[in-house]
């Protein structure tokens, strides 16, 4: 029987004219809370990253605890009934399940894991768990963890598991992998914050510094770095990616929308995210779009944020309800954010804290709201919680302590329900609950319990035309999960008076494998919808389901849409995207007619992809339409993404001819990165105009003996690099000419030497040798000649280098032998130096030497290194008594910050932010004065003490013997880009490198023990300390 539906002039028409309703909800989020968050300084006793205070009882911690009036802490749980807590979930009994760990921060040896996933009951009800059960041992770092029927679902390395009691128990007897094995280089994040969606899924999120490639049961695979979220079937037959990129998510909840709030411990407390929104990350190249919005304009003063909730239960007062609780493991507290939503954009608003303790062993890694509306909060009772700051094997961390405290209001006690015993009619009326886990508990158990006998009693609720709209939402979803919602009751919904109802419905559509003409007709009338959170929706449904008819109505979506409501903007061009990528589609997005306006927005999206469709509309875009200065480089960029080089004389002669008051450098420049991501030959056109400008530029700067403004350096580090990449012999002169300009900046110096390497290596060795010993010339200077020379090994070059040892002070010694050490000749050339008194044995103890020296050592090397250090003090106590020195005679003085913070910009700013200021290659510094002045000090004079595996350094051999060493920042198409100790990105073909190689040190400096004195370390000290 063919359905016949409305025309789809009529159907708009009953949607517009509807009289806008507010969506259910238990508060107003129109308009923003007034912020109740006083700014104060943070008490010192969170500095230190080993506390140095006593361990305490949980008694004794308890008294530490501040609460507002008339909330009360009280332990639920504590040693030794359980250990170290890391991630809780409650199941449908009420009962708290709880995945602890010993070993954590060091992963077990396969099969030697004991870890655990325990069960916590108050059986008798008097708030405290007196019944605990040990559902799974012998695990390895268990993480992530949820109750499902028969068991549970877990992480525990490297895979996630299903685990399954079969004889009631409550002890698993049988274990599945469901997905896996996932990357657990860094053991400190991986598969967190496990939780079922209102889908049925189960969500999660990945942690930091690991990359993961998994699939579901068909096969179907997804890539993660770093931080991402994922949801997978509870049976594993299928995985996907629901956002990708920050830092260290670690902590999620939903709110009554179905919107995903999830924690980052690395950028920005909260998020609300958008499906598969490209996100802010290291490394990551953004986007010309633009990264997915955020929600703040606020941090809460730490990088170690763990755990996050969104208070939707009725058992604490209004004003704190409709609320975000927030666990900071370094300052030892709860914060709480309120909410208001600016069309679909949520705005956070600070609060003043809800919970601090004065005990600062306190580390809140987890928050979950109980069915008895508390707020449990699980507690790594610790001195230590820094997994690099301090030493993964460090005798101070307590690995058996471990304390869940429950946070109630006093006087408004709730019975907690199980939930397994209901009967039907009981879980029917508990999908209309005004608390929303009770509703997602109740809806799980009618569909894994009742299953398809719930569908008739569901089907009553969808047909009643006064069913609550909540009640309504949740049968919905339970009949979409029992696939019994056919599309005539969807259609009868579709136009319902509450928007949360219309939300839910099209997040329902949504779900759905392949969208039919049908659906995307309704999803075109939900995208001019009254409720900004319809179009949102609609939006998101439209990133992962693609058809020619939604492209224009998504761009006039999209132009309607005020900047104000940043995440429906973004849906909504983020949907436009993913239209503009698919190949059947592209053409269409490419011939369509567009306004001015829209062709703009067109040519935007279509920077950010590569293709030949993509490239074809941006060169007849950049050739017909006025395009800003800001927006011409990137689209020639994009342009030479994909364009076949037989075509880059036409891009050549449009940059040439359009934007004139752009510097033709900057237009070869866009167009020669572009081009370089395909890993092609270059045309002869482009040669020959690069080769040009770069003559022209040198020579205007030859003899100039005036400082050089930003431009003039702009210029000449173009100039330096294709000199070098095209080895051009006609620059030669120019070049020396740069290296030999004291009066230049050393960076352009520098460039020019590496320059002469790559175009003449033997010749122009002993010029730069002659540079390197002359003891007239800046230390650091001299250190980089070593590295230019070193570009290219040879026999020639090595004896130059370790010539360059003898008389040297031992900051260019270190550097010559690291270099030295790096190559097989250049073992025994160091040996016999050292032998000969030419350089002092400890130098071999320098990390960066001995690691260079020992990677792939002959037996007789490694012989020759023992015999040479055997007697040695180790060098990590000789910089531990420099730590020690420093600190004891470091004075702090206000008069030195800016002196401190000129230091810091020389030396660090090219890496590391601080809020919009600085580089994205390190961490961010934001609040990095919490970490008081000891732990500085060992970050800034021994940086390779610990390190985070997302900043080890990787050594590249080229094939053309050249040796290539830094930090991996991502993949552009047939690059790597990496980047080198000043913090400039440089890239090399994949297909140049002969192989690589991980290091175990950092691409932080190694020689500030040596290169600062006390003065200039306490400057430095007394700026970053200034940074809370």
């Amino acid at each position: 029987m063919k359905i016949h539906f409305p025309t789809a002039g009529l159907l708009l028409l009953l949607v517009c004219c509807q009289q806008p309703r507010q969506f259910t909800q238990s508060a107003d989020l129109s308009e923003p809370r007034p912020s109740t968050y006083v700014e104060e300084d943070p008490d010192p006793i969170y500095s230190a990253h080993v506390r140095t205070s006593p361990f305490q009882t949980p008694e004794e911690e308890k008294a530490d605890f501040i609460l507002p009036p008339g909330f009360e802490v009280t332990l639920f749980a504590a040693e030794p009934d359980i250990t170290k807590p890391i991630n809780m979930a409650f199941d449908e009994k009420g009962r708290l399940w709880v995945s602890q760990s010993s070993e954590y921060p060091i992963k077990a040896g396969e099969g030697q894991g004991r870890d655990r996933i325990s069960i916590l009951e108050d059986s008798n009800k008097d708030g405290r768990a007196d019944k605990i059960t040990h559902f799974a041992e012998d695990l390895n770092i268990p993480i992530g963890v949820q109750p499902v029927k028969g068991g549970a679902i877990g992480f525990s390395i490297p895979h996630v598991y299903r685990f399954y009691d079969t004889d009631g128990d409550d002890k698993a007897d049988k274990r599945e992998i469901l997905l896996g094995p996932f990357e657990t280089r860094d053991t400190h994040g991986m598969v967190n914050n496990l939780f079922r969606g209102f889908d049925g899924w189960i969500h999660a999120s990945h942690g930091f510094s690991n990359v993961s490639t998994v699939a579901g049961k068909d096969g179907d695979s997804i890539r993660m770095v770093s931080g991402n979220t994922f949801r997978f079937a509870m049976d594993g037959s299928r995985a996907e990616k629901t956002s990708d990129g920050r830092i260290n998510p670690f902590g999620s909840d939903l709110d009554e929308l179905g919107y995903h709030y999830s924690a980052d411990c690395h950028t920005l407390p909260i998020y609300q995210l958008i499906r598969e929104g490209n996100y802010t990350q290291w490394g990551k190249k953004e986007p010309n779009r633009g990264f997915a919005p955020t929600m703040m304009d606020y941090g809460l003063n730490s990088t170690a944020l763990s755990g996050l909730v969104y208070y939707t239960d009725t058992q604490f007062p209004e004003a704190y309800q409709n609320s975000f609780y927030s666990g900071d493991v370094v300052t030892c507290r709860i914060s709480r954010s309120t909410m208001s939503f600016n069309g679909s954009t949520p705005q956070a608003t600070r609060q003043a804290d809800f919970l601090v303790s004065q005990d600062p062993w306190f580390r809140p890694v987890d928050i979950k709201v109980g069915p008895d509306g508390a707020l449990y909060i699980a507690d790594f009772y610790n001195p230590i919680i820094g997994h690099y700051e301090v030493p993964l094997d460090h005798p101070d961390r307590d690995r058996n302590s471990g304390r869940i405290w429950k946070i109630t209001y006093r006087g408004q006690q709730k019975t907690v329900t199980d939930w397994s015993r209901a009967s039907m009619a009981r879980l029917i009326e508990a999908i209309g609950n005004p608390v929303l886990q009770t509703r997602l508990v109740a809806t799980d158990e009618l569909v894994d319990r009742y299953g398809s006998e719930a569908t008739a009693a569901l089907q009553k609720i969808v047909n009643h035309r006064r069913s609550p709209s909540r009640q309504l939402v949740q049968a919905l979803w339970a009949l979409s999960r029992l696939e019994a919602l056919p599309k005539k009751t969807l259609e009868k919904t579709r136009l319902h008076p509450d928007p949360l109802v219309r939300v839910h419905l099209h997040r329902i559509l949504g779900e759905q494998t392949k969208f039919d003409s049908t659906d995307y007709e309704w999803t075109k009338e939900a995208l001019v919808d009254n409720s900004p959170h319809v179009r949102r929706v609609a939006a998101e449904n439209l990133i992962r389901h693609q058809d020619r008819s939604m492209v224009r109505p998504l761009m006039q979506a999209f132009l309607e849409t005020p900047e104000s409501d940043s995440h429906l903007r973004y849906a909504l061009q983020h949907a436009f995207y993913h239209h503009a990528s698919h190949p059947e589609i592209a053409n269409t997005v490419a011939s369509e007619s567009w306004n001015e306006e829209e062709a703009a927005e067109v040519a935007l999206v279509f920077s950010d992809i590569t293709s030949r469709v993509s490239a074809a509309f941006l060169v007849a875009h950049l050739r017909t339409n006025p395009v800003s200065e800001d927006r011409f480089l990137p689209y020639l960029t994009a342009a030479a993404q994909a364009l076949p080089a037989s075509k880059i004389r036409g891009l050549i002669q449009l940059a040439q001819q359009k934007q004139p008051g752009l510097p033709l450098y900057r237009k070869a420049i866009a167009i020669n990165a572009g081009l370089t991501q395909q890993d092609v030959e270059w045309p002869e056109e482009l040669i020959t105009w690069n080769r040009s400008l770069c003559e022209q530029l040198l020579e205007k700067q030859a003899g100039n003996s005036s400082s050089l403004n930003e431009a003039q350096i702009d210029e000449l580090h173009y100039a330096t690099g294709v000199s070098g990449m095209l080895r051009l012999r006609s620059t030669i002169p120019q070049l020396r000419q740069l290296v030999s300009g004291p009066y230049l900046l050393e960076e352009i110096r520098v460039a020019a030497a590496r320059a002469l390497m790559e175009i003449d290596p033997e010749t122009q060795l002993t010029f730069l040798q002659d540079w390197m010993t002359d003891p007239e010339n800046a230390l650091d200077f001299r250190r980089k000649m070593a590295q230019s020379m070193a570009l290219f090994s040879s026999s020639r070059s090595l004896d130059a280098l370790g010539e360059g040892m003898r008389h040297a002070p031992i900051e260019l010694q270190e550097t010559i032998a690291a270099l030295l050490a790096a190559e097989d000749e250049g073992k025994d050339l160091l040996i016999r130096l050292i032998r000969e008194g030419m350089a002092p044995a400890r130098i071999l103890q320098r990390r960066n030497v001995e690691e260079n020296f020992l990677s792939g050592a002959s037996s007789a090397q490694q012989e020759s290194f023992q015999a040479l250090t055997e007697n040695l003090l180790p060098i990590s106590q000789e910089r531990e008594q420099l730590i020690a020195e420093r600190v004891e005679n470091f004075e702090q003085s206000a008069a030195q910050v800016l002196t401190g913070r000129s230091l810091y910009e020389q030396h660090c700013s090219m890496c590391h932010r601080i809020e919009e200021d600085g580089g994205m290659i390190g961490p961010q510094l934001d609040g990095i004065g919490n970490w008081g002045l000891s732990a500085l000090a060992t970050k800034v004079l021994d940086p390779n003490r610990n390190i985070s595996e997302n900043f080890r350094t990787y050594t590249l051999k080229l094939k053309n013997g050249q040796t290539r060493s830094g930090l991996f920042r991502r993949e552009e198409g047939q690059l790597l880009v990496m980047a080198d100790q000043t913090g400039q990105e440089f890239s090399v073909p994949k297909s140049a490198i002969a192989e690589q190689t991980a290091s175990t040190i950092t691409l932080m400096p190694d020689y500030f023990s040596t290169t600062m004195n006390q003065e200039q370390f306490n400057d430095l000290m007394n700026y970053l300390l200034s940074l809370r």
